[in-house]
């Protein structure tokens, strides 16, 4: 008798078909692991070459190695000087961690100028806070600020735009923006309802708004001169960057003549030329002293009503940093010889005299003065050395009246620990040195270098601004200008 075989080809047909789906699901996670593990050995080798090229750039790859490389030239200068009041050492900071933010008060005079030890102060704590602490925010409150002024808030607006551009450069770099621990770093600039007024005109028309929010507000009373950056790094000829320098003096001559028409007042075309090469002749001087090869410009115009009377507030700041003045005369490699020996005989007779003070005046003091005189520049160039005291003649000159005193109008350099203001008590003047005759202004009774300069408007100060910086006040009425 025959057995049937039909229930053993089922049960091995279910069999067969259970053993290949089994080996079908194998095969697919097979398939899967082993995909799975290239991807993530691709992914270690990209991680792997990430580290090694962050290991290439930076040495070490750590924290202070990433600010010392990757910090913007103008915020690494004024933090790696040790002469800076900015000065950081990376190699020993430790990172503090804060909980939600950190406030900061801005100083109820702030000015590098009448409060300079509280603004210095203030900045660099908010420098230090953005540097080497971690935190969400970082808010900046005006609401007892009393008087701003223009040369202090870009200062520190330019120190922050380049913190800004740090950020942003971590923020493309996952590894590197975890290694330094950014999260949600920001700075807003807190309004209360006792913010002065004026100080929101300045923030929105020029200033912080302005710059890093892109928040500019027009006001019918202010005529802003957006802050202009000029950098040199990478022109590729000397045509391009004379080419912008006559841009950037153009727009600033034109800011001048438009502030003088809120007065109802017009340059002659010989006039407006001689302003334009003035300007030029300071941008360029700014250009030359600056290490970080940056220069910045900002400045406003605003017309108002005083006592009844139509009257005008000039404000304008030329800024770089690098070197300064003094510095720049001061270096061996200086080129002008001829006019660094005659600051070096100068220097011996001050000595002599005993004019050199440790509180008061030092041969930076003297140096930087002498470098503002007429024919006197650290290029070895006769027909440059015009610049800087011709501006300063021609800006005091805006409201039509020489060597006037009306307490408010002024012009201060800032360079290293020098301080020079010119408030109008003491003019320039015309001194025969050999065949020519060159302008010069000495401050003091004779006009004379060679004799001590007035305190109250040529000092040593102890707070270093690392570079140099130009700020203009000049204030005018209607009734009494004239050009």
């Amino acid at each position: 008798m025959k057995l049937s075989t039909e229930p053993l080809n089922i049960t091995t047909k279910r069999a067969e078909r259970t053993w290949r789906g089994k080996e079908k699901a194998k095969a697919e996670r097979r398939s899967a692991h082993i995909e799975k593990t290239r991807l993530a050995k691709f992914r270690r080798m990209g991680l792997l070459n990430d580290l090694q090229r962050y290991l290439d750039e930076f040495g070490e790859f750590t924290y202070p190695n990433i600010l010392k490389k990757w910090l913007p030239p103008n915020i690494s200068f004024i933090t790696s000087s040790k002469k800076s009041d900015f000065y950081i050492d990376f190699d020993k900071i430790r990172v503090r961690h804060r909980k939600g933010g950190n406030t900061f008060d801005v100083p109820a005079v702030f000015s590098l100028i009448d409060n300079p030890k509280e603004s210095y102060g203030f900045i660099r704590n908010v420098v230090v806070s953005l540097l080497c602490e971690r935190f969400k925010i970082l808010t900046l409150n005006y609401h007892s600020c009393t008087k701003l002024d223009i040369g202090a808030q870009v200062f520190l607006d330019v120190i922050l735009k380049d913190i800004f551009a740090f950020y942003e450069r971590c923020f493309s770099h996952p590894r590197v923006e975890k290694k330094v621990g950014i999260t949600k770093q920001s700075v807003d600039i807190f309004q209360p309802s006792t913010t002065p007024e004026f100080v929101k005109k300045i923030l929105y028309s020029v200033g912080g708004f302005a710059i890093h929010q892109n928040k500019q507000i027009h006001f019918s009373d202010i005529i802003p001169y957006p802050l202009c950056v000029h950098n040199r790094a990478g022109k590729s000829s000397s045509a391009k960057a004379s080419e912008q320098k006559d841009i950037d003096t153009t727009t600033l001559a034109d800011y001048v003549i438009d502030s003088l028409k809120k007065m109802n007042k017009t340059l002659t075309s010989e006039k407006r030329e001689a302003l334009c090469v003035i300007i030029g002749e300071v941008l360029i001087n700014a250009e030359e002293h600056a290490t970080t090869k940056h220069r910045f410009s900002i400045g406003y115009f605003q017309d108002y009503e005083n006592d009844g009377k139509h009257s005008g507030l000039f404000r304008l700041v030329i800024m770089n940093f690098g070197r300064t003045i003094y510095e720049k005369f001061n270096d061996p490699k200086c080129p002008n010889k001829p006019i660094v020996e005659k600051m070096k005989q100068l220097s011996n007779r001050y000595t002599e005299k005993n004019f050199f003070s440790v509180q008061e005046f030092q041969e930076e003091t003297l140096w930087t003065l002498y470098a503002l005189q007429e024919g006197i520049t650290s290029v070895a160039d006769a027909k440059r050395g015009h610049g800087s005291i011709q501006f300063i003649d021609s800006f005091f000159n805006l409201n039509g009246e020489q060597n006037f005193i009306d307490g408010e109008s002024r012009m201060t350099i800032l360079s290293g620990k020098t301080n020079i203001t010119f408030d109008g008590k003491y003019g320039i003047v015309n001194r025969d040195v050999g065949q020519e005759k060159l302008k010069v202004m000495t401050f003091n009774a004779n006009g004379d270098i060679e004799e001590k300069p007035d305190k109250a408007n040529v000092r040593f100060v102890d707070n270093y601004f690392p570079g140099t910086i130009i700020s203009a006040r000049i204030v005018f009425d209607e009734e009494d200008f004239t050009i």
